[in-house]
């Protein structure tokens, strides 16, 4: 989970929103396996730990009887939300002689989603 600490924030970020852009993917990769039957087939897949790349995606492949046959990332924007407000806050605020300044995300400070 993300906090303020995670950002370098400084006074320039003061009220600026805090947004979540969300992305979903799909991968779809198919695998041809020599074996006796099904489960043996499924097995074989199962315990190999040798692979590929394809479509810069990690696939299964022994190349003898494991063998990616195609691989395909689905994937796209799904939306961007408002998740919270960058403020500016005193370190010490009982302490009128201390003017040390903190930045921090505010993230029940919500006002609208896209």
């Amino acid at each position: 989970m993300t906090t303020s600490k995670d950002f370098m924030l400084d006074k320039e970020h003061v009220g600026q929103k805090v947004f979540e852009i969300t992305e979903k993917r799909e991968v779809i990769i198919k695998t041809h396996v020599i074996a006796e039957d099904r489960d043996k087939a499924f097995n074989k897949w199962l315990e190999c730990n040798e692979h590929t790349t394809c479509e810069n995606i990690q696939c299964k492949d022994n190349g003898s009887d494991i063998i990616n046959h195609w691989a395909k990332d689905y994937g796209g924007y799904d939306g961007v939300e408002q998740i919270g407000e960058v403020k500016e806050e005193r370190v010490f605020p009982n302490d009128d002689e201390d003017d040390t300044m903190e930045y921090t995300i505010d993230y029940d400070h919500v006002i609208s989603s896209m």
